[in-house]
């Protein structure tokens, strides 16, 4: 249950209903918002998904004019 409060799998299922009601319920307008709201859904969760392993951004700052290395 730990895994659904904090990772990405939430906003995935969450966007994936979203598309199915989108494309076999609902038709019209409504469907169209429904399902551009299952996409950004989906981008978010997708961009968790990604950025979840990123490393931390490296201490200090570097002088102007040097590499740092």
């Amino acid at each position: 249950m730990t895994v659904l409060k904090t990772g990405p799998w939430t906003w995935l299922i969450v966007a994936v209903v979203l598309l199915a009601v989108a494309l076999f319920v609902v038709e019209g307008t409504a469907g169209t918002i429904i399902l551009a709201c299952g996409f950004l859904a989906l981008l978010g969760a997708g961009i968790r998904l990604i950025s979840r392993n990123d490393p931390p951004p490296p201490e200090g700052r570097v002088p102007a004019g040097h590499s740092g290395v």
